[in-house]
């Protein structure tokens, strides 16, 4: 008999971003705190995501060793920079992990390198020197001591191409940023046609029935339960709305922040781009 998964989460707070706001109010420029996600059995384990700085990576890491499982394998949920940055960190130490991520989620990672620098401004002398890519992995299903963990192919969210992993046999949905969880969402690149789209994909980790939701980014501390689903869908039909009913972007932002008072990152870039 297989030994029962156990799951554990990394929070990266909240961190400072050179540059300036995309409009004059709202809080200085910062970048929202980013989760990675450990699977783990008897013996091994999967991470989900290897967070943005050098720094963070190297803090992801350490917290990995003191699981004392072996790496096997990292996926990583989609194409966002903050989300595969330091891959190349852990890769070093430990190299025999696979990385892996899905074809399109690559093709992506692949599409931002010329943006690279302008990350690299972004946070001077904090990202790896490599920026190291997963390898492109075609199936549906891998495993972790025979235990199944499922990609979810969930279309466009907050970025293109996005994938959410479920594992069924201890009610675990790790959301990538399909789902946010009391943190202000990155909504500033969606259109109407775009927000259906995720609220879909929403919708389809809600029929899973998940007990455990761990989301892309979240307010440090936050429980990982599965009413963030709601929550998430819950924005996204407000910011609609209050896109329709607003004469100006500082109503929008206004409007947001009222709605959700105690939600981090009041940042103005999550609502109208960089």
């Amino acid at each position: 008999m297989t030994s029962a998964l156990s799951v554990n989460v990394f929070t990266a707070p909240e961190k400072a971003v050179v540059g300036e706001r995309p409009r004059p109010f709202g809080p200085p420029m910062a970048w929202d705190p980013t989760t990675s996600t450990l699977i783990f059995g008897e013996n091994d384990a999967v991470l989900v995501d290897t967070l943005t700085t050098v720094a963070e990576a190297e803090a992801l890491a350490n917290w990995v060793a003191l699981h004392h499982r072996n790496l096997t394998t990292i996926y990583i949920t989609h194409g966002h920079i903050d989300h595969y940055a330091g891959l190349s960190v852990l890769l070093q130490r430990f190299p025999d992990a696979r990385a892996i991520a899905t074809p399109k989620s690559v093709e992506l990672m692949r599409a931002q390198s010329p943006r690279m620098s302008a990350y690299r401004k972004l946070w001077p002398g904090q990202l790896p020197a490599t920026i190291a890519l997963p390898d492109p992995y075609d199936g549906d299903v891998f495993t972790l001591e025979d235990h199944e963990l499922r990609i979810i192919q969930q279309g466009r969210t907050d970025a293109a191409d996005s994938t959410s992993l479920h594992v069924p046999e201890i009610g675990l949905v790790v959301g990538g940023d399909v789902v946010y969880n009391q943190c202000h969402m990155f909504v500033g690149a969606t259109t109407p046609e775009s927000r259906q789209e995720w609220i879909a994909a929403l919708d389809r980790l809600a029929a899973l029935n998940p007990n455990t939701v761990v989301a892309g980014h979240k307010k440090p501390g936050a429980p990982d339960g599965p009413e963030i689903i709601d929550a998430t869908k819950r924005y996204l039909v407000d910011f609609g709305r209050a896109q329709q009913e607003a004469s100006s972007d500082r109503e929008i932002y206004d409007t947001m922040t009222e709605l959700y008072p105690d939600w981090v990152s009041h940042q103005a870039w999550l609502m109208f781009g960089l």
